[in-house]
């Protein structure tokens, strides 16, 4: 007796795309479709999840970068390096950070060229509520699925992201990658 495999929507994707491109990769072609498929529904679901409760995406690597740096502090410049965007958008959101009381600049005592930014104790109290209703969110979504996968799936993309990126150190990792670090 065979069990007959349930297709999803990448396998209908992918075939159809070989049909076009009969040399192309399928292996490839749904592993793409997938990874696309399933990183925005989490997107989605966060998004959903962070308009509820008022916050704003972008606050999350803000205030997790601040949360996990030595003493809760760093330079505006780090913190730009370490985002994807202009220096004066990361301006920008410090500045509406310390209106809400949530993080504090001050200048730098060794260099007075550079501006340190530092977590309120109110800002520690926002990234915990920002890191609940994330955890929240990824387990109602990525829950759905036994443990056991859970671990044969994050084992394998472990693999696939060492073949792409490279091992990595902690500080690499945490620098570049602020929002999968909060976690």
């Amino acid at each position: 007796m065979t069990t007959q495999v349930v297709r999803d929507r990448a396998d209908v994707l992918a075939d159809l795309l070989c049909r076009q491109a009969p040399d192309a990769d399928l292996a490839t072609k749904k592993l793409g479709i997938r990874l696309r498929r399933i990183a925005g529904h989490l997107e989605r679901e966060l998004r959903r999840e962070f308009a509820a409760e008022g916050i704003e995406a972008w606050e999350l690597e803000v205030l997790f970068a601040l949360h996990r740096a030595p003493g809760q502090c760093r330079s505006a410049g780090a913190l730009l390096r370490g985002s994807q965007v202009t220096a004066g958008a990361i301006s920008n959101r410090i500045a509406r950070l310390e209106a809400q009381g949530w993080v504090r600049r001050d200048v730098d005592k060794a260099d007075r060229r550079h501006v340190l930014v530092t977590l309120t104790p109110a800002g520690q109290r926002r990234a915990e509520q920002i890191l609940a209703v994330k955890t929240t969110a990824e387990q109602r979504l990525l829950g759905r699925v036994s443990a056991a996968t859970m671990e044969r799936i994050s084992r394998d993309l472990r693999e696939l992201l060492l073949a792409i990126e490279g091992p990595a150190d902690d500080e690499d990792a945490c620098e570049t990658c602020a929002e999968e670090c909060a976690t």
